[in-house]
């Protein structure tokens, strides 16, 4: 690990890493202190400006003060334009914000611009403050803190101003003491809560004999032990995933001391160091207001934890999505707080849409057995729903291939992993790099996507032949999916068109289009009908409406409902990785071949539709399905 930071140090970006302050002639015991145990921070690289990365490194906070834009703002309306260190140490009482150029909740690039300015005129030096102080409930107990300031905060929170720390603790009564003895205990914040570790044996690592080395998380700017993808679900461990994955640059932060004898006037300000934004996205108070402050081991006694969760290396279908989700809803939470009207007139809608379908549409009656008849489009859920109900081993015998393609997909996917970790040195994880991570994603989808067209063979085959209630065997869908070879490619084609065609926001709509018109393209395949694709088109002209409903219900049913199912587990219970993607695995064992029997329930709706049409048998064109028989029979 010690070449590993060396190697860092020497190929890292120059112009982001400030050296420790040099020591004086004859520094004083307690700066001797704070110096010898400055941490080491370990941000992830921005290889592109306004890109994925982290922009900010800790800063001195002497560069917000005097600055054009920067305004000071207090209660009843008062403001002072560009405030310096004297307005901000005068502004008495919790109701003061210091606000920033800029929107919090919509911050596009401007404050990784602004800060690129300070960083360029020399106002923004790279900067931790070290403070040496005591806890009066627990004697005997010396605390080295080390803050951290950053310009923006950009996570599933979004403010201005992010105040971070760690703290050191010694078996001593004062500074001579803990020179002559190493740390106890080292506690890392995160979020609301704090990480702890035994200085020797634990997940610490350590440079230089004493230095800390601290990960910090993209966005939030947590502090973890190691380089990897974290999962929280509570405000001690932040509501989401917190990201410390490689590759990242060494910063060493010149140490500023907080002298209490003699504090800098800015350390008073009880206000906020961002402007004002609704609940978890207001601009933080300052150090001097935080519990740590005054009581600083009984904060550890109280938030710490030994520990935090992981997220596996390859990723895993809930918490992948966890991730993304727990994402997605913040951004739409900040436009709605950002943009109340506009994004509540739209939320109405949709929910509004979302009743007039399902009013529209009839569920009842539902057949277990497929019908050739015309059907509604609820009507075929649920006699899909009552289909796999009724004959739940079948299915489960069918879906079970689910299992082994996700046992096979893990193993390529860790392998990867493993296999690529070596020799990476500019990649801080000593794990994958990203492109390995992209390789195990489409190693994945390799292995999941013939899967589950043999599975959907499988399934449709079973609703299809005339003998639907015998059981089928494990042997039997392999055997059907060596018949059906076709159908694989017919998806593997239709897979990658609507790949492609949804890379960009202007080709959604022709996704859109394609997926509706390839809607039945399996069935047809399945049942041996020429041009699978072609036949679907055919089947589908003036029915675009309902194959795309069928196409975006089952698409979420396969991908989201059980990872869904998995992230509320994870939620509500203590169960592990495992546990949960196992659960989930398990839905998917269902909603799979369910997905496959109602595209072929809507296959056979649309070829009676179709002979409805021609009002006649014999010259009705070539269906692909061979079970569908006279209107009011019964296929299966």
């Amino acid at each position: 690990m010690v070449l590993l930071f060396a190697v860092l140090c020497v190929g890292g970006s120059l112009a982001d890493a400030a050296p420790v302050a040099a020591e004086d002639a004859s520094p004083t015991p307690t700066q001797a202190l704070v110096e010898r145990y400055a941490p080491v921070l370990v941000v992830r690289v921005q290889p592109a400006p306004c890109g994925e990365g982290e922009p900010y490194s800790p800063m001195a906070v002497d560069g917000l003060f005097g600055r054009e834009g920067f305004v000071l703002r207090g209660p009843g309306g008062v403001t002072i334009d560009a405030p310096d260190e004297a307005d901000v140490a005068a502004a008495e009482g919790g109701d003061w914000y210091l606000d920033v150029p800029g929107s919090a909740l919509k911050p596009g690039c401007g404050y990784e611009r602004l800060y690129r300015s300070m960083v360029d005129d020399g106002q923004a030096p790279i900067t931790t403050y070290a403070r040496v102080t005591t806890d009066a409930e627990r004697p005997g107990v010396l605390v080295v803190q080390y803050w951290l300031f950053s310009l923006y905060n950009d996570w599933n929170d979004r403010h201005e101003g992010d105040w971070e720390m760690i703290q050191l603790l010694f078996e001593a009564d004062d500074v001579a003491g803990a020179l002559a003895t190493a740390p106890t205990t080292v506690a890392f914040a995160q979020h609301e809560g704090a990480e702890l570790s035994d200085w020797e044996g634990g997940p610490l690592q350590v440079v230089g004999g004493s230095h800390p080395v601290v990960f910090v998380a993209e966005g939030s700017h947590a502090s973890y032990f190691s380089a990897e993808q974290w999962f929280g679900k509570s405000a001690q461990s932040g509501f989401g995933c917190d990201n410390t994955l490689g590759p990242g640059r060494r910063v060493e932060p010149q140490v500023t001391l907080l002298d209490e004898a003699a504090p800098p006037a800015w350390l008073g300000f009880e206000g906020h160091w961002g402007e004002q934004r609704p609940s978890f996205n207001n601009g933080p108070t300052g150090p001097s207001t935080k519990t740590q402050w005054m009581a600083p081991v009984r904060w550890v006694e109280d938030e710490g934890r030994r520990g935090a969760v992981a997220l596996p290396a390859e990723g895993s279908t809930v918490t992948d999505f966890f991730c993304t989700a727990t994402a997605v809803a913040s951004k739409a939470l900040f436009r709605l707080l950002d943009r109340p009207w506009v994004v509540g007139s739209i939320g109405l809608g949709v929910s509004a849409l979302v009743v007039v379908l399902i009013r529209r549409t009839r569920w009842f009656p539902a057949s277990v057995r497929p019908v050739a008849q015309r059907r509604r489009l609820g009507q075929i859920l649920a006699s899909t729903v009552s289909l796999v109900r009724r004959r739940p081993r079948q299915f489960a015998r069918i879906g079970s291939l689910m299992l082994v393609a996700g046992v096979v997909a893990t193993a390529l996917q860790s392998l990867v992993v493993n296999t690529t970790e070596a020799g990476d040195l500019a990649d801080v994880v000593g794990r994958s790099s990203p492109s390995s991570g992209l390789l195990g994603v489409l190693l994945g989808l390799v292995v999941v996507v013939p899967f589950t067209g043999l599975v959907s063979v499988a399934a449709i085959d079973a609703l299809m032949t005339s003998e639907a209630d015998k059981p089928v065997r494990l042997r039997d869908s392999l055997r059907i999916g060596r018949r059906h070879l076709r159908v694989l490619r017919v998806q593997l084609i239709v897979g990658a068109m609507l790949g492609l065609s949804v890379l960009t926001l202007v080709l959604v709509p022709v996704g859109l289009w394609l997926a509706a018109r390839w809607a039945v393209s399996m069935p047809v395949a399945a049942g041996d009908g020429t041009s699978p694709l072609r036949r679907s088109v055919q089947l589908t002209r003036g029915a675009l409406p309902r194959s795309l409903s069928m196409v975006l219900i089952n698409v979420t049913a396969v991908s989201t409902l059980p990872a869904l199912t998995g992230v509320l587990l994870l939620l509500a219970t203590d169960a592990s990785f495992r546990v949960v993607n196992l659960v989930a695995a398990v839905i998917g064992v269902f909603t799979v071949p369910a997905a496959a029997v109602a595209v072929a329930l809507l296959h056979v709706d649309l070829v009676e539709l179709e002979r409805e049409s021609s009002s006649t048998l014999p010259g009705s064109p070539d269906d692909g399905a061979p079970g569908v028989v006279d209107e009011g029979a019964v296929v299966g």
